[in-house]
């Protein structure tokens, strides 16, 4: 699996636009400008499509498995550390599926 986080994702644009604009006429404080300007556009871009992402899907999945209910089966089966364990196993998985997802 390859992720991609927001600043590498400026970086690659910024290096991108570098080959095909002309930033020599550019000052420091423009360039920062205008990496903060992609910045914000690719922030805008990230967003997860309707039922179209399966991690999100399944992410929002655990996240309802996690109920009273749930949680006292697991007890009176004498397995709610390894259900715990697993739980937060497959979310960490789930979670770095998500498109768009880093640590901030």
């Amino acid at each position: 699996m390859l992720t991609l986080t927001l600043d590498d994702a400026v970086a690659v644009c910024m290096s991108l636009l570098h080959e095909t604009t002309c930033f020599d006429d550019m000052s420091a404080e423009e360039y920062k400008g205008m990496q903060e300007v992609v910045r914000g556009e690719l922030e805008q871009k990230c967003w997860f499509p309707p039922k179209k992402n399966e991690a999100a899907k399944h992410l929002n999945d655990l996240i309802f498995d996690v109920n009273p209910t749930e949680i006292c089966s697991q007890i009176e089966s004498d397995n709610l550390v390894n259900w715990c364990r697993t739980v937060q196993t497959e979310m960490k998985m789930a979670m770095a599926q998500l498109p768009c997802w880093s640590e901030r």
